[in-house]
This record gives structure tokens, C-alpha cells and sequence, in this order.
């Protein structure tokens, strides 16, 4: 009966008129699906904004309204988590301010943190994810810079530097502010980068984790996930979603975003915008679509292209070698191609210098290696392994002193040979003009004894 409900429910939304989070009519801006040419049917959403993305690759599957300014509401804690995985360290203590406590809204989502009271960083994470607790975003947004607007900055910051150009926070969990405002496309950016944290790969396919009695709470906190696609005993269960974030505000309704992996493809879905449970049906639908007509496939693996390179340094125009470096492509290159072919006419050109100048610092970009295939180009940086220092000016100057020590010792090696050569031919010489004299006047000696005859 439930079920029969819920249909009538989606049915009867699906002819509702669309309006944006900021309240303009959508017009245009039809769902795509712009990875490939190829005519593929594009899903119909009840999403008022939506994306879905290779995480791999980062190209896009399907977009509707993906850069409209949409309100997220929770799904902002995203990049409070990514902020707090890139800066923190998942052991240290977090104390629960006054302010992170009571700023949030009566009857919004926390898990009942008290002033003072204290967690680990760890603790906290899975509060924000599992529980969407509010008062530990807060609270997460002091540990990281201080203060929530100075952390609200910096999430803008980071999202800039993502890639995010529609993204503006206020506020570390997401509640509403009209001037806090992100897109379905930015959220995606967002969403990947935080993929790449191993500490929430670990992370996010859990549904359910307990907190420990604290400092100010003798009870143990009993964290259940508010994500159904990833309850096995939710009629929203989806077999390949393994994380993600729910959001809800009424201004904002509900938003959702979802990693789902089959195989070696790796998606996600964002979905803005969605009344009652549209949004769990919506981001089904974007996976089934992603899965069913596309496929992510490695282009090369990097360790298959480690070059050596000799670096040197020239100084008054002499040039030495410092020794040599390992440079390997910057990551294994995939690429997002229809479901059921295979990569087509590929080519790897490679531009990598077989000397460099030094100094090189460990992670530096040296050369390029691009694929080709079909009409796609795919363009990655060798980086060094490791790091080689150039010859400092302390360090060139005893050089140089003990190349003059080395030179002078040289030239007073050769002057005392040429001398003692010098003495030895004067000796030899004077031995011989002596012996000479001697054997002439010996000779004299004998003709006068002759002619006294």
C-alpha cells in the first residue's frame, strides 16, 4: 500500500511546474548527456538540478541545470569533511565552543553535543556524515580555522580552486542563508575531491558507528546513516552506492549526493531540489542510466612510462652533472567511453627531456605524456620522484677555494719537478764539464811527458 502511495506521489510531481531554488521558472537548459556524440536517450528527472559524473575522469554523463545556483542545505558538509580530512588529523581532540553549540537552529539535525564537551576528530566526521549533527560541522569549522567565517571562507577558497565558479558558503553545515548557494556541477567537483581522501574511502560505507561516553556525557552516542541507498533494509537500497550526503531544508527541499561503483566505472550523483523521496529515485535512475551506456577504461598505467633524467648545473659556462631522477606520469590516465566498445586508434606521445637543470624539487612537473584517441586528447605531466638540490653559493665557493688549493697544489707540484729537473741537469751538467776538464788535462799531462822524450 505504501509503495502504491509513493508511485501516485512521484506520479502526480512528475506534472508540477519546475521552478529554481531562487525561484525563477527553468526554461531551457534540457538534460545532455555530453561525454559522447552518440545518441543516447537521456533520463527524465524530477531533480529540479542535476549531474552525474565519472569520478575517474571527472567527465560528465548527464546534466540538467548542472550550473543553476541551487541552496544545498546539508550536502554542504561535504566540503567541511574535506576540509577537515586535508587539515586535521583524525586523532586530535575537538572541544565543543558555546557558540558551535547554540547557533544552529532549534529542531535542526545535531546529536545532542554539549559546551565543552570533547571527541576525536574521527568522531566527529562520522557525526556529520551519518547524523548530519550540525553543532559538529560547527564545531569541525573552529578546529580547522577558528571561527565559522573564517572557515566559511575557506571553503569558498577551496571550492574556487576545485573549479567551483557558482559556490559561495556562509557556514559549515548548510543551513539556509540565501547567500549560501552552490551548483550541481561545483557539489560534483567537490564530491571527487573528497573521494580521493583514504581516509573517507574508509569512511564512507558506513551505516552505522557509536561514540563513547565523554567528558560530559556518560551515555554512548548510537550513530544510524541517513542515507537509504545505502540501507540494505531500505526499499531505497541500491546494490553499487557505497557513500555519500543527504540535505534537507524547506528552502532548499532535498538534496542528495552519491558515490555508486560497478566494476571499474565509479560514479556520482547529485540531484537538487527534490520533493518527498525523488531524490533516492532520481539518483537510481542517473546510475542505471551511467552504468548501462558507459564505462570508464584505463588509458595507460604510469608505471609503464618511468623515465630517468640527468640533471645538471652550468656555472660560468661549465656545465656538470649532479646525477640523475626518476620522472613518472603524475597518474594512471582513464577515460570514460561508451559501454560495449573498446578504446580506438590509440597513441602515446611522449615529451620528456633527457636533461634538466637543477634545481628539481620532488613533485615538480618535467615533460608531458599525451594520448590520443579518436578525436580525444589526454594530457598528463611527468613529475620527479625525487628532489635535487643545486649547488648553494657557500657550497660553490669551497669549491671553488679547494679547486684553487688543488690548482696552486698542481702548479707547486710541477714547479718542484721542473726545478729538481732544472737541478739534476745543472748537476749532470757541471759532473760532465768537471769530467770533461779533467780528462783534457789529463790529455795535456801526457803530451808534455811525450815531447820530454
Amino acid at each position: 500500500m505504501k509503495q502504491s502511495f509513493l508511485i501516485f506521489i512521484l506520479s502526480l510531481s512528475l506534472t508540477m511546474p519546475c521552478f529554481s531554488a531562487f525561484g525563477e521558472t527553468i526554461q531551457g537548459d534540457s538534460p545532455t548527456n555530453p561525454v559522447t556524440t552518440e545518441t543516447i536517450k537521456a533520463p527524465e528527472l524530477n531533480a529540479e538540478a542535476a549531474i552525474l559524473m565519472d569520478a575517474t575522469t571527472g567527465e560528465i554523463l548527464y546534466e540538467k541545470n548542472s550550473k543553476s545556483k541551487m541552496y544545498p542545505a546539508s550536502i554542504t558538509k561535504i566540503m567541511t569533511v574535506l576540509l577537515a580530512l586535508e587539515k586535521g588529523n583524525l586523532n586530535d581532540t575537538i572541544t565543543f565552543s558555546h557558540d558551535a553549540v547554540y547557533s544552529i537552529e532549534p529542531g535542526s539535525a545535531h546529536i545532542a553535543m554539549q559546551e565543552g564537551e570533547q571527541i576525536t576528530l574521527e568522531q566527529a566526521l562520522y557525526g556529520i556524515l551519518l547524523r548530519s549533527a550540525n553543532e559538529v560541522a560547527n564545531a569541525v569549522g573552529e578546529y580547522v580555522d577558528g571561527s565559522i567565517p573564517a572557515f566559511a571562507q575557506h571553503m569558498t577558497q577551496r571550492a574556487k580552486e576545485l573549479g567551483c565558479e557558482s559556490t559561495n558558503f556562509l557556514n559549515a553545515n548548510g543551513l539556509f542563508d540565501e547567500n549560501h548557494y552552490t551548483t550541481a556541477y561545483d557539489m560534483a567537483c567537490i564530491a571527487r575531491e573528497l573521494l580521493k581522501q583514504e581516509a573517507y574511502q574508509k569512511m564512507m560505507s558506513n551505516t552505522y558507528y557509536e561514540i563513547p561516553p565523554t567528558n560530559k556525557q556518560t551515555e554512548t552516542r548510537y550513530l544510524h546513516g541517513q542515507h537509504q541507498m545505502l540501507n540494505p533494509k531500505s526499499i531505497y537500497y541500491y546494490e553499487y552506492a557505497t557513500g555519500g550526503k543527504t540535505g534537507y531544508t524547506w528552502e532548499a527541499l532535498n538534496t542528495l549526493v552519491t558515490f555508486a561503483k560497478k566494476g571499474d566505472t565509479q560514479l556520482i550523483a547529485v540531484v537538487l531540489k527534490c520533493k518527498g523521496a525523488e531524490h533516492y529515485v532520481d539518483s537510481k535512475t542517473l546510475f542505471e542510466y551511467g552504468f548501462s551506456n558507459f564505462q570508464t577504461v584505463k588509458v595507460f598505467s604510469a608505471r609503464d612510462y618511468i623515465k630517468t633524467v640527468n640533471v645538471v648545473e652550468t656555472y660560468k659556462n661549465k656545465t656538470t652533472t649532479l646525477g640523475s631522477i626518476q620522472v613518472v606520469p603524475k597518474e594512471d590516465v582513464y577515460k570514460t567511453i561508451a559501454a560495449n566498445t573498446t578504446l580506438s586508434d590509440l597513441k602515446i606521445d611522449v615529451n620528456c627531456p633527457e636533461t634538466i637543470d637543477a634545481p628539481i624539487s620532488e613533485g615538480q612537473e618535467i615533460g608531458t605524456i599525451t594520448a590520443k584517441t579518436g578525436k580525444d586528447t589526454i594530457t598528463t605531466s611527468f613529475v620527479a620522484q625525487s628532489a635535487v638540490a643545486a649547488t648553494s653559493e657557500e657550497a660553490r665557493l669551497t669549491q671553488e677555494k679547494e679547486s684553487k688549493v688543488k690548482l696552486l697544489k698542481t702548479i707547486g707540484t710541477i714547479s718542484l719537478g721542473i726545478l729538481l729537473s732544472c737541478l739534476i741537469v745543472f748537476a749532470m751538467t757541471r759532473t760532465i764539464g768537471h769530467l770533461k776538464r779533467k780528462r783534457r788535462k789529463r790529455l795535456r799531462t801526457l803530451r808534455r811527458k811525450k815531447y820530454r822524450r
